[in-house]
């Protein structure tokens, strides 16, 4: 046995007997902490029900190198500190482990948000970048054309142009923006106001972008056939289950300008990895503000990968990272040679799976008066084959359906998947039996894959649940879309009845049933966190004063599982991870409020006061820095002005 192995055990009898004589054992073998935090309420999140339990509360917890080294009353942790020990008295705040999402884009809000970009590249020199005021979208329109005649006159040669519209700070111009952004910025209007400089005018969502001449020209000398799999446009610009550019989608994509994800990060950033690696660095820091340190997703480009790993290598990642594949190539004995890699990687960035193709259909028709309205939904943020559509792209017998046949028979796991509507995950559960069954695999050995589908945006139905619970799968949730107009239950319930609404997030159906279900943004909106935690609790959306599906509201406590163990679980890292028990990483955050016990109004007005990761500290308020006698750190930190406009983003919890 290890020497770590014997100190580890020491520490499990420590607390497990809960002798003060033996801290001193404790130290002496492993060291003395490096840091104590006591006078808590330090919620361990260590019961492994399905009930609305939270587990061990302590007093104090003890910190040593990355890991927690131990847990317990004041008097037994303050036992084991020596000379050096950093000793911070919490004065009765609540402590959590720190939150994971597990469907998240922080490669594209760095390109969408201005907080991070801006504090990399806070001058004109690399790249021209400016964003739009937070007014209406035909008032953001008609800055357009003299911001860019502005832009182009200080631009350089060749030099690049971005401009980002402005959502709002709750979303409120998703829908508007939608209808309208696309139709209006074209190829050919750029091409007019910028005919010597590449220009990228942002979805306002995604790293991708509208382009024109000249932002094609310099994108196609980085990916000549147009990087299978990643140039996803907005409005149907790609066609799902391509696995080569045909001569039409090259075709259409040159005419509109429309280009995916990698424009960003591949080329607008060309040959400045260490620049994108730190404007990573700092977008993940911006969500370590408000206590969100691990994402699952896919990282779309090959120079974001890049980037992650070179964060990792310098010991500069301040979050963790689980990344899935998502291709462009799924070929059976290709991704046999990947599935040797599944889970593998190291603290901060490891590999968690493929990413699946989850359709967008339903298995109820849409009310006949939806032909009459489905235009006040175009666009808004949504895959082309999302809830608005119906499009069903991965019927068995399709390029999708046959990729995920090749997921789950190579022995790789489907993960972090876009999906939308029930009859598509019907097809994802087919594929993952029928690959699995030419695998030969015993239905053990398929549920130990953990295979997962992402959003809940109209998935499962209640007879699905059996099988999904059947198979060994976690369901990914995203409370989001109970609040947006543009997509979610809002929209299930003008297209399909207000009765389906229940078959979004259904998180209690599927918490009763025994079935682990995650959390997940998926939007930039890193400062509604507690927020979207009401959210599911209550499932109001407080735009239409619509409650949806109220037979699935879960308790905070549920929601919390959601945020912590079981995201842990599903981006295969319960072991090290997901609550604050000895031996696991030190993740966690210190709360202003007692989550627990406030009444519900107030949890989305809870400020995070200290976030940490693996031991180090990526964010601490100056409030409790000066309390404690440490520096700020992180975000509160930064002197960046903030665009116009953006001011609602600032470094507050919003509500």
């Amino acid at each position: 046995m290890t020497k770590q192995a014997l100190a580890l055990m020491a520490v499990v009898f420590f607390c497990a007997t809960g002798g003060k004589t033996q801290n001193v054992n404790v130290a002496a073998i492993l060291g003395y902490p490096q840091t104590i935090v006591y006078n808590g309420k330090i919620v361990t999140m260590d019961d492994s029900s399905f009930e609305s339990k939270v587990g061990t509360i302590v007093q104090a917890m003890a910190i040593r190198d990355t890991k927690i080294l131990a847990t317990g009353s004041n008097a037994e942790i303050r036992a084991l500190a020596g000379p050096q020990t950093k000793q911070i008295d919490l004065k009765g705040r609540t402590v959590l482990p720190s939150f994971i999402l597990t469907h998240e884009h922080p490669m594209d809000w760095v390109f969408t948000e201005p907080r991070a970009f801006r504090h990399v590249m806070p001058n004109d020199d690399v790249i021209i970048s400016r964003w739009l005021p937070n007014r209406p979208p035909k008032e953001q329109l008609a800055l357009v054309e003299p911001l860019m005649r502005e832009l182009v006159a200080k631009a350089k040669p060749g030099q690049w142009i971005r401009v980002i519209p402005n959502w709002g700070p709750d979303y409120e111009w998703a829908k508007e923006m939608g209808r309208i952004w696309d139709d209006s910025i074209t190829k050919e209007y750029i091409d007019l106001l910028a005919p010597n400089n590449p220009v990228c005018v942002s979805d306002g969502f995604t790293a991708a972008c509208q382009t024109n001449t000249r932002g094609i020209e310099e994108y196609r000398s980085v990916h000549p056939g147009f990087a299978p799999m990643y140039d996803v446009g907005r409005r149907g610009n790609f066609g799902e289950g391509q696995t080569k550019m045909s001569p039409e989608f090259i075709g259409r994509t040159e005419r509109t300008g429309r280009i995916g994800r990698p424009i960003s990060s591949d080329v607008i950033l060309k040959g400045k990895l260490p620049l994108l690696a730190d404007a990573l660095k700092a977008e993940l820091e911006v969500w370590g503000r408000y206590g969100i340190t691990t994402f699952g997703s896919g990282p779309y480009t090959a120079s974001n990968l890049r980037a992650l790993h070179l964060l990792d290598e310098q010991g500069r990642m301040p979050a963790r990272f689980a990344w899935a594949y998502d291709g462009p190539h799924h070929d059976l004995e290709e991704l046999k040679v990947l599935s040797a890699s599944l889970g593998t990687g190291t603290d901060y960035l490891w590999f968690d799976g493929v990413r699946g193709f989850g359709g967008g259909c339903f298995s109820v028709s849409a009310r006949a008066e939806w032909e009459q309205i489905k235009t006040e939904y175009g666009g808004g943020g949504g895959e082309e084959g999302g809830v608005n559509s119906g499009r069903c792209s991965n019927a068995p017998g399709s390029p999708d359906y046959e990729k995920m046949v090749n997921i789950a028979q190579s022995g790789l796991r489907i993960a972090e998947m876009h999906s939308d509507g029930d009859k598509g995950i019907d097809y994802v559960m087919d594929a993952i039996e029928e690959g699995s069954k030419r695998a030969g695999m015993t239905l053990e050995e398929i549920r130990a894959k953990r295979h997962t589908f992402d959003h809940g945006a109209g998935a499962p139905r209640p007879q699905q649940i059996p099988r999904i619970k059947n198979l060994g799968m976690i369901v990914s949730e995203i409370n989001t879309i109970l609040w947006e107009t543009h997509r979610g239950a809002s929209v299930i319930a003008r297209k399909y009845g207000i009765e389906y609404t229940n078959w979004v997030v259904p998180r209690k159906s599927l918490t009763d049933a025994g079935i682990m279900t995650t959390m997940e943004i998926d939007r930039p909106l890193p400062w509604k966190i507690f927020f979207f935690i009401t959210k599911g609790m209550n499932r109001l959306n407080d735009r239409d004063k619509q409650v949806y599906g109220p037979g699935e509201r879960t308790d905070r406590i549920i929601q919390l599982k959601a945020l912590t163990r079981w995201g842990a679980y599903y981006l295969l890292r319960e072991k090290t991870m997901g609550t604050l028990e000895p031996g696991k990483l030190a993740d966690f955050i210190v709360l202003d409020r007692d989550f627990l016990t406030i009444p519900e109004t107030e949890i989305p007005k809870i400020d995070v006061l200290l976030t940490v990761v693996g031991g180090k500290t990526v964010h601490l308020g100056a409030d409790l820095a000066k309390e404690i006698g440490m520096t700020p750190v992180g975000l509160t930190t930064w002197t960046e002005p903030i665009p116009e406009g953006w001011e609602a983003k600032r470094d507050c919890p919003c509500n």
